[in-house]
């Protein structure tokens, strides 16, 4: 809404009151609303106000829209990937949202007059009986939230439509924002300035030169719709920025050799039980690399004697087949102590048995200890499986501790005072306050675990297929994420015990990002070593294709290997890659 030139407040749910005056309220995650929230969403009803209830279990709260609380459900990640909206759909919203859920709270129709406003589709393009709500109320009710994730452009509009409903001009002014936006490359300069770095008698610039013109008539005619207020002239803006964005991507070029990388989170690709279809698209686009996400602490996708198999299908051997058939690099991500998308079975044995990490308190957390030897042993076996397959490739992700004061539970202690022979006073304040008496040596001890894990894993690959790259996927602020989070990256490239680094570089600011690769790059020997990681629709950065390419260009710049995006998904699909195999990526 604020990209939209919309305002907007963020505000608690307890500051909602009978005498609001918002035109529109999102109300997010209510599991158990308190009273005071249930009869302030009562009078504003009354008054007229419209809502968006999104991730709710509360049966009083949806007994207001007509609704009757259901059940929750988890599920996967397959099982709901997509919202297909019906007819009754706010005017101007698309009729698919892509977004993939684990997560929802189900509700059924308690009044004939509150309907289905869509259903939940699964990754193979099944409707499922979990439905969006339009209420009487001209409210709605979604059974998950609305997430940040994939089809962004689609998400966009539906927001606007559902405003729309309600707050006058709406469209008119989200296609004026928009379009100051898209013009841009146009008004200011740059486009221009980047087609004036190509040669004039080259065929590129010449074709960039009617293009060029040809904007400039799209720019009047579409400038002439803003007068409008209606979902046609923002969608018209938002094709004109698209056209911009294509021609600025004319202006680079592919570079011999580079890696073009892409991290699949699912393992699934872009259609699930298709993977031939993924890497064709992947391929025409000029990606070069692709790591499918694999296997977890509590998971596995493929046949797996040592962690948990989710499903029934050997998706790595799908994913290396149809990729390798396409002549690109296929290499398998596993996530080494993160126990995120584990089975909550397999959490619950790795507690057990004491493989888990502590909070000081004892509590234990949703992270394996990267101090156990049988934590280390297990990651080992799963590299020894994963080197049976055709990869070029085993990629490491959450190699490294979550935090510090997540490093500090009574076993760790424990195992830190047998390393080093004594026992530890005042912990944890002699290892947590800067000036602590045993700071220094608790975090080189604790950054040594992490590495001697990296260095079983390279042993391990060497041993079972010595000619497959080992890469990992690391935090971007180093020397900082040694201390923070055990992670002494640096240290893997020039000893050897990593090919690559992919350094997750997930900003939105290019003067950060290029300071970041400055450092990272500042011995040339690992800057040849260093693929920068892209967030193009990461938690800590949304880019733009444009400011793709130019994040892409510092990394060039810096001298690195090459680029990997994250991630896998309908944004990087249908708005990002299509840029960039305009010139980075063309073939």
């Amino acid at each position: 809404y604020k990209e939209a030139g919309i305002d907007t407040d963020l505000m608690a749910d307890s500051a909602l009151t009978a005498s609001d005056t918002h035109q529109l309220v999102w109300l997010i995650d209510c599991y158990n609303p308190p009273k005071a929230l249930i009869s302030a969403v009562r009078s504003r009803l009354a008054a007229g106000g419209r809502f968006v209830v999104c991730y709710s279990a509360s049966d009083a709260l949806g007994k207001l829209f007509g609704l009757k609380a259901g059940r929750y459900l988890k599920g996967d990640g397959s099982d709901w990937a997509s919202m297909a909206l019906q007819a009754n759909r706010p005017k101007g919203a698309p009729a698919t949202v892509e977004q993939t859920s684990t997560n929802l709270f189900t509700m059924s129709a308690r009044e004939a007059s509150t309907q289905p406003m869509g259903w939940w589709r699964s990754r193979k393009g099944l409707d499922t009986e979990v439905a969006w709500w339009r209420t009487a109320k001209r409210s709605y009710w979604m059974t998950h939230i609305l997430s940040g994730h994939g089809d962004e452009a689609a998400k966009r509009e539906l927001l606007l439509a559902i405003a729309a409903e309600s707050i006058p001009g709406i469209w008119q002014k989200a296609a004026r924002t928009a379009f100051s936006e898209a013009v841009a490359p146009l008004t200011g300069g740059s486009l221009r300035a980047r087609m004036n770095l190509l040669p004039t008698s080259s065929p590129r610039r010449q074709q960039l030169e009617r293009t060029y013109a040809f904007l400039l008539r799209e720019k009047a005619a579409t400038e002439a719709l803003l007068k409008a207020n209606d979902a046609k002239a923002y969608r018209a803006v938002r094709d004109l920025g698209t056209l911009i964005e294509r021609a600025y991507g004319m202006t680079y070029w592919p570079k011999q050799g580079e890696v073009c990388g892409v991290w699949d989170h699912t393992g699934e690709g872009l259609y699930p039980g298709d993977w031939p279809r993924t890497a064709r698209e992947l391929k025409a686009s000029g990606v070069t690399d692709v790591y499918v996400n694999v296997a977890g602490a509590g998971f596995a996708l493929y046949p797996s004697q040592v962690l948990p198999r989710r499903g029934s299908e050997d998706l790595l051997a799908q994913a290396v087949e149809a990729c390798r058939a396409q002549g690109l690099r296929v290499h398998a991500w596993m996530l080494c102590f993160s126990c995120e998308r584990g089975a909550s079975g397999a959490l619950a044995t790795y507690q057990q048995k004491g493989w888990t990490l502590q909070a000081v308190d004892g509590k234990n957390l949703n992270w394996l200890d990267p101090t156990h030897p049988s934590v280390r042993a297990q990651i080992v076996a799963v590299v020894k499986e994963l080197s049976r397959y055709r990869l070029d490739g085993l990629h490491l992700d959450f190699v490294r501790f979550p935090s510090l004061p997540e490093s500090l539970g009574p076993r760790i202690r424990a195992r830190y005072e047998a390393a080093c022979g004594r026992k530890m006073v005042n912990w944890p304040a002699c290892v947590t306050e800067t000036q602590g008496s045993e700071r220094k040596a608790f975090l080189a001890w604790r950054a040594q675990q992490v590495t001697q894990t990296v260095e079983a894993a390279r042993a391990a690959l060497r041993q079972q297929k010595p000619g497959m790259e080992l890469s990992a996927a690391v935090y971007g602020k180093y020397p900082a994420c040694v201390d923070s989070v055990g992670q002494d990256w640096m240290s893997w490239l020039r000893k050897g015990s990593l090919d690559y680094a992919l350094p997750m570089n997930y900003t939105e600011s290019l003067p950060k990002l290029k300071e970041w690769l400055a450092l990272q790059t500042a011995n040339p020997a690992i800057a040849s070593r260093i693929i920068s990681g892209v967030g193009v629709t990461a938690a800590e950065s949304r880019l733009s294709p444009i400011e793709v390419l130019q994040q892409i260009d510092a990394a060039r710049q810096a001298k690195c290997r090459g680029f990997a995006l994250f991630d896998l998904d309908e944004t990087l699909r249908s708005e990002t890659l299509p840029v960039l195999s305009e010139g980075v990526m063309k073939k």
